[in-house]
């Protein structure tokens, strides 16, 4: 649904399934994207979606969902496509929250798999 609902161009999604909680984290793909606080996460994620203007699709697979009691957390692999046909391939994983009828995201996280070895990442 949040993926469906992004390549629509829905931001209505995020009220329904972000936590206003000041603890949330959202830890994005770029290094300047390490938010904390459901409103600043909000905000952020309904610019995301504004600039896809409905013109980006997410398609999820390999999606993984698990809850435990009132706690869930799910991972998923995402094939982006930019209009100009692009893809980029982030992995997506959240942890949430039972709130009343929904799932809050409290905590997310968008990585871009890049190998040890290119990253300067390696041992001797």
């Amino acid at each position: 649904e949040w993926f469906a609902a992004a390549s629509r161009g829905d931001s209505a999604m995020i009220d329904r399934h972000v936590s206003t909680d000041p603890r949330s984290r959202l830890v994005g793909s770029d290094a300047t994207e390490w938010l904390q606080g459901g409103d600043s996460i909000a905000s952020f994620l309904r610019g995301e979606v504004a600039g896809a203007g409905g013109a980006v699709k997410f398609a999820p697979s390999d999606v993984e969902g698990y809850s435990h009691g009132e706690v869930g957390w799910a991972a998923t692999r995402l094939t982006i496509t930019l209009p100009d046909g692009h893809q980029v391939q982030p992995r997506w994983t959240a942890v949430m929250v039972r709130d009343a009828d929904a799932w809050k995201i409290v905590q997310t996280h968008a990585s871009i798999a890049v190998g040890n070895e290119e990253a300067g990442w390696g041992y001797e």
